[in-house]
């Protein structure tokens, strides 16, 4: 089973999420409750995953750092999501009101703040090395949203600008997840340089599913499908249907302008017609095996195994 990555740090899964609620815990009565609000609707926790099996698999044993690192990396993770919500003014998350809606924009926005500060207090007494990483991954973060925005209904956009939005965007912070883990266990630069490039492919691989899901996706991904195309988001379904010979222009037409209802339902028959769907997923899977075999020069061990485990899966979910 492709799952069972998760039952093998079953037991730190539980500490992570206590963990979390720890570091989030306020004075403030109303602050306590939003933060529980987001972190209670769920998540994948691929970031403490991968933080936590990095350092098992390069031979740690008491994992008790890496279960506070990997849950300030879920909480930096969870900030991102209320001020991305906010930006974008999204209305569900994980199949509840986004934290702006059920509550208000502004205590929103302070509650992101909150969480980011908090997030970084779980990272702070970490060597040099892996919290330069973490900065930067953070800024990375930051410029690539800034960049997305210059190809909202650019026509322009190629699958190399894509690549470059979601490095920054999605990967970063989950190679920052996966290094530090592997920096807090070894020295060994051959295995952190084989968890650098293992994480830094099923981080776009991640992504690359993501917006498949916005496409094809059912309730079971806890959002409305089709909102990247109302936003003119720059993604790899879109891109490669805007190059179909046949579908590819009204694609294109559509991307280009700030689509009605009746725009985003096309389009999202159209990325299906052009066979752009299985393209992404062709890509995705090529991405995660160079990643899974990245690990080759790692020590075979049921930490191994299920990172590669979670490497099928993240390319198999459906939400």
């Amino acid at each position: 089973m492709v799952d069972r990555w998760a039952d093998v740090i079953s037991s730190e899964f539980s500490k992570v999420e206590d963990t979390i609620m720890d570091a989030l815990s306020s004075d403030n009565k109303e602050l306590d409750e939003m933060c529980k609000y987001v972190i209670s609707s769920g998540g994948k926790r691929v970031r403490p995953a991968v933080c936590i099996l990095s350092y098992l698999a390069c031979g740690g044993k008491d994992t008790s750092v890496p279960v506070s690192v990997g849950a300030g990396f879920e909480i930096l993770h969870t900030a991102s999501l209320v001020h991305d919500d906010i930006d974008d003014n999204g209305e569900i998350r994980r199949g509840r009101k986004t934290l702006h809606k059920q509550y208000s924009l502004t205590k929103a926005l302070v509650a992101g703040d909150y969480m980011l500060v908090r997030g970084y207090r779980c990272l702070g007494r970490l060597p040099d090395e892996p919290m330069d990483l973490i900065i930067r991954a953070a800024g990375m973060m930051v410029e690539s949203e800034f960049i997305q925005k210059d190809f909202e209904h650019n026509l322009d956009v190629t699958v190399d600008d894509y690549l470059e939005i979601i490095t920054g965007k999605t990967a970063m912070l989950i190679v920052a997840s996966a290094v530090t883990g592997a920096y807090l266990a070894t020295e060994n630069t051959d295995w952190i340089e084989a968890i650098n490039e293992y994480s830094t492919k099923i981080g776009l691989a991640f992504q690359m599913v993501d917006d498949i899901l916005d496409v094809i996706g059912t309730s079971n991904t806890g959002k409305k499908i089709g909102i990247d195309i109302s936003e003119g988001k720059p993604t790899l379904p879109t891109i490669f249907a805007m190059q179909h010979p046949e579908f590819g222009q009204e694609v294109r037409d559509i991307y280009s302008r700030v689509p009605t209802d009746e725009d985003v339902k096309r389009a999202l028959e159209l990325i299906r017609l052009t066979g752009a769907i299985d393209q992404c997923y062709s890509r995705a899977d090529e991405v995660v095996q160079e990643g899974i075999d990245a690990l080759s020069v790692l020590p075979d061990s049921e930490y191994k195994q299920s990172l590669i485990g979670l490497a099928k899966y993240i390319v198999r979910r459906n939400r």
